[in-house]
């Protein structure tokens, strides 16, 4: 009789203790709002009118994201920075080239390994990113303020900035009256041995070739102008700008005008100019198809669209949505097409690597 009331009592215990879970539970499930199990594809076109409002609750359930980014350290800081204290949202950080964050997206991908929420380099990588079908096509509603050179009709990816190539020299090594007005004028044999370039701009290169009559003609200003100035081909754009502040590099022909805007501001003695159609990259930003974070990653999408467009201008960038920040009128631009970079990048890298190779 005695087990008999023992039993009795762990059964009654039990019975207990999971009624206490159960109702432990459901407090749980009515007090904390639960994600709707909705797809990143229907996530991504959503156009309800409570769209930011979804993007936002999701993202704080989420707690954070991950972005792989080509963008240096600190530009990239000050974007996160401001969106975590917006949104209370971690975001987690990896640096790589451009070309780096193109093959560890690809990699990932092919090996069922889904890290990146966001993919945010280069125009060309993104494309490529975008033929290897790895980001998510996004229907937003600032699409109407962005500049339409840096929106693209797949919607898989979207110009957020532009890296604007303009050439830039040291102030104290070649005065301002002998800064070139044209293409030829870097022919002046003043420039002999003083002049750089960055070893990855044959896009740059393929733009200011059309600019003149010809192919044929543009070309070969760039071979007399190697053969006889000389070109000192130097890995990144951030690098050369710096040889061109300390004065190892008297003028650079290509530099992205906003890290030499940052270095004048900070007192160094570098100055830019441009050659108009100025050649300007697309930089941009798109969301993997497979993010594990789609509500984080998509208000990171909208937030470089809107709020850090104002940071990206303060850090000298050209932002691209031009409702809030209108392009100057004196600034003429030629938007580099990424496509055309991908599908004729063979051809010019191996006119760009012909023309550097050549020596004085």
């Amino acid at each position: 009789m005695k087990k008999h009331s023992c039993e009795g009592q762990v059964i009654s215990r039990r019975q207990i203790l999971s009624g206490f879970a159960a109702a432990l539970l459901t407090s749980i499930l009515v007090t904390t709002p639960v994600l709707a199990q909705t797809s990143i594809a229907e996530l991504a076109t959503y156009d309800g009118a409570d769209r930011m409002q979804k993007l936002i609750d999701g993202a704080k359930q989420e707690g954070t994201l991950t972005i792989y980014t080509s963008a240096p350290v600190d530009d990239m800081t000050a974007l996160t920075s401001a969106f975590t204290e917006k949104y209370g949202v971690k975001v987690e950080v990896w640096r790589g080239s451009s070309e780096d964050v193109l093959q560890r997206g690809v990699a990932e991908t092919r090996a069922g390994r889904y890290t990146a929420d966001i993919l945010e380099t280069n125009g060309p990588e993104l494309e490529a990113l975008t033929r290897e079908n790895i980001l998510q096509p996004v229907s937003s509603p600032t699409f109407n303020q962005i500049l339409p050179s840096a929106l693209f009709e797949h919607r898989s990816w979207i110009g957020t900035r532009l890296n604007v190539i303009t050439s830039a020299y040291n102030t104290n090594l070649v005065q301002a009256a002998d800064v070139p007005k044209t293409w030829t004028d870097f022919l002046n044999p003043a420039f002999k041995g003083k002049l750089g370039i960055e070893a990855e701009d044959f896009d740059w290169l393929a733009a200011v070739v059309k600019t003149f009559p010809s192919e044929a003609e543009g070309i070969d200003f760039f071979k007399k102008l190697a053969a006889t100035n000389g070109l000192s081909v130097r890995k990144g754009h951030t690098l050369l700008t710096n040889l061109t502040a300390s004065g190892e590099v008297p003028m650079s022909m290509t530099v992205y005008q906003y890290k030499a805007q940052q270095l004048k501001q900070d007192g160094a003695p570098i100055e830019w100019f441009g050659i108009a159609p100025i050649p300007a990259r697309v930089n941009g930003i798109g969301v993997s198809r497979h993010s594990t974070h789609p509500y984080a990653a998509l208000l990171f999408y909208e937030f470089e669209l809107t709020d850090a467009q104002s940071i990206l201008a303060k850090r000298g960038f050209t932002p691209t949505n031009i409702s809030l920040f209108p392009l100057p009128e004196n600034l003429k631009l030629s938007v580099i097409d990424s496509k055309i970079v991908l599908d004729e990048g063979k051809k010019w890298r191996n006119v760009f690597d012909e023309v550097v190779s050549a020596k004085p």
